[in-house]
């Protein structure tokens, strides 16, 4: 009886031993929780901003009214391929035609005033040929004199002496000539410097040279060779001075205006990556280059932005002139470094901690961290290359809490 009293109760404890021992392995189990993990991996870290932008030609101009008027005929249509020169519209001209009448007949009348005034070399000419004829009238006057002498004493005769009295004479005609021809000058002499004189004409050759300009702009002239992007206003329009009448550009080379907003903008220089998508066609990418940052930021709407021009590498025939896209730029590079996704990271009173997943337990480690972008988290110091951190969003993690890691 006290044998059998024995083995039971040996059973009892053994039993028991056995059941308290699944029930704690049981808590045990039930405490362990299955996680989202991920590692520290090395690799290259890419950061990258979106904006939008418009499809434009590298290359295009904007013809503009020079003065007010009312267009009277269109030459082209919107699309159509011109030449440079080519007329893109005709604007009522006859006020310019009066205009540029009166202009050349200003600059006839300022080089016919300087042409006065520079006559003043043939003065300077006449004067020399008085000097001489003074000197030739004093001459022939001394070989008169001594004629006259030497006739009295009879060394000479009569037909020698007339030979001398006619030459004094014409020497005298021809200085009373040219005293009198200066005479004539000096009452016709302009009271102009001839410095004055040419500063009208020049000032008169300019507004000729403007007038003409503006005849030549009634025609809307094409500024270069290419395609009508914006068509001139209708006929009959009346136009004030600075008004688009067209714009024509250069379709061979495409360009993109990106306006990117102030925080991102200093991130970004020549020579940096971007990457174009359109809503026209899914799917697709172009790759570009950033090539000019605009000097100064400006309000667009709401928004203070830059402006980027962006060159297009492959297929930018496809993408339509004035079409609006969507732009990928790359603001940072960094290669060889430690990442971590970012949803790892916490940030508790300034400072950033991951949990590291250590002997199937939770360790709450200090990290200091860097760069960042949508996905993930560069990490400078606190952790290793390869290991496992904590990822799951759907945990409240703790220091010391047992897990079971899954990808």
């Amino acid at each position: 009886m006290k044998l059998f009293g024995r083995r039971n109760l040996i059973l009892f404890l053994v039993l028991l031993a056995v059941a308290i021992g699944l029930y704690v392995r049981r808590r045990i189990e039930s405490s362990v929780i299955s996680v989202k993990v991920a590692r520290a991996t090395g690799g290259d870290f890419v950061q990258t901003f979106r904006t939008n932008g418009v499809v434009e030609p590298v290359e295009f101009r904007e013809v503009r009214a020079q003065f007010s008027g009312r267009v009277i005929a269109v030459q082209v249509r919107e699309g159509d391929r011109v030449r440079a020169g080519q007329s893109l519209a005709r604007l009522d001209s006859s006020d310019v035609r009066a205009e540029f009448a009166q202009a050349r007949a200003q600059l006839l009348e300022a080089e016919q005033a300087l042409a006065k005034i520079q006559n003043g070399s043939a003065r300077n000419q006449l004067e020399a040929q008085i000097a001489q004829a003074q000197a030739d009238l004093a001459l022939a006057d001394s070989n008169r004199r001594r004629d006259e002498t030497l006739l009295k004493q009879r060394a000479i005769s009569q037909l020698e002496f007339d030979e001398s009295s006619a030459a004094y004479e014409k020497a005298s005609q021809r200085l009373a000539a040219l005293e009198k021809e200066r005479a004539t000058q000096l009452q016709h002499l302009d009271p102009l410097s001839e410095e004055e004189a040419k500063a009208r004409v020049q000032q008169a050759r300019v507004l000729s040279e403007n007038a003409r300009e503006r005849l030549k702009a009634t025609e809307a002239p094409a500024p270069l060779a290419g395609t009508v992007l914006v068509a001139p206003p209708r006929a009959g329009t009346l136009v004030s001075v600075g008004d688009l009448l067209a714009k024509v550009g250069d379709l061979d080379r495409l360009q993109v205006r990106a306006f990117i907003d102030q925080p991102d903008f200093s991130s970004i220089q020549p020579g940096s990556h971007v990457q174009i998508t359109s809503n026209g066609f899914p799917g697709d990418i172009w790759q570009g280059t950033v090539t000019l940052l605009s000097a100064q930021l400006t309000a667009l709407g709401k928004r203070v932005v830059g402006e980027a021009l962006c060159s297009i590498k492959a297929g930018r025939d496809r993408l339509p002139v004035n079409s609006n896209v969507d732009l990928t730029f790359t603001s940072r590079e960094l290669h060889g470094v430690l990442l971590v996704p970012v949803d790892a990271v916490l940030q508790r009173e300034k400072r950033n901690y991951v949990y590291v997943v250590e002997g199937g337990m939770l360790h709450l480690r200090e990290v200091q961290i860097g760069s960042s972008n949508a996905d993930f988290v560069v990490v400078k110091s606190g952790l290793e290359a390869n290991q496992m951190v904590l990822n799951d969003l759907e945990v409240q993690p703790r220091e010391g809490m047992r897990v079971v890691p899954r990808s």
